[in-house]
């Protein structure tokens, strides 16, 4: 008794669908591939930039009284003069493990560029007390706080008008106002006018005002933070958000 075999038609046939079932398994693992990396991406812009922004208001919130030095200087592109804030703080954990330090600090928040990449770092001097000069407290212990960070904004509030900068280092803005832009290139979008992809920027925005400072015209009694979270693109021509 004789077994038909298969012909030559049936067999490019199951070629042909067993090549195009191994086309449609491999494009679904891609997706997921792909998916999983955008939300590995996205997860990692939002926990720097609320790391960051959860250390900055821990500091803002820590700021000494009885030995004020607040100093803030605003951005300035045209000699590459990146924004910063200086500032001393309690502390309760040691700069630096297993050394004597008191608890009275001078941080520093600024940007830096560095290659390609743009780095928000924080800058904690353990000398305070003891320093003869400014100098003395220009080194430190300096961390990279995130390399997702953009730009760092900040306002500051008189009593009568918002600037951009703040060099009475002996007396504190009445009210605090930061902004910090991170890069989400997890979803890149084109930009209508040049079809350049450009990220997804998310914001995070710090609103801090001080004990025994009139906020607004009101009394308070206890220091105070609220944050927002936005997201919006880069050209600023949409914007989402949340409060």
């Amino acid at each position: 008794m004789k077994t038909r075999g298969f012909t030559l038609l049936e067999v490019l046939l199951a070629a042909v669908l067993t090549a195009f079932v191994a086309l449609v398994a491999v494009a679904g693992l891609r997706s997921v591939s792909m998916t999983r990396t955008t939300i590995d991406q996205a997860s990692e812009a939002a926990d720097a930039l609320r790391y960051a922004a959860e250390i900055l208001e821990r500091d803002l919130a820590s700021i000494a009284r009885n030995s004020v030095i607040f100093e803030a200087i605003a951005a300035d592109p045209a000699i590459g003069m990146p924004p910063s804030l200086r500032m001393r703080i309690y502390q309760t954990d040691p700069a630096r493990p297993n050394s004597p330090e008191s608890d009275l600090y001078e941080v520093e928040y600024s940007l830096l560029q560095s290659e390609d990449k743009t780095l928000f770092v924080r800058r904690i001097c353990p000398l305070v007390g003891v320093e003869v000069d400014r100098e003395e407290t220009s080194g430190g212990i300096l961390t990279v706080l995130s390399e997702s960070i953009l730009d760092f904004q900040a306002q500051y509030f008189d009593g009568s008008q918002w600037l951009d900068y703040w060099l009475t280092e002996t007396e504190l803005p009445q009210l605090v106002l930061i902004n910090l832009l991170a890069a989400d290139t997890s979803q890149l979008q084109k930009n209508s006018s040049t079809s350049a992809k450009q990220p997804r920027v998310l914001q995070k925005t710090i609103w801090m005002f001080f004990p025994g400072q009139p906020h607004l015209g009101q009394n308070t009694s206890t220091t105070t933070t609220t944050t927002t979270q936005t997201e919006t693109t880069v050209s600023g021509e949409t914007q989402t958000g949340a409060q």
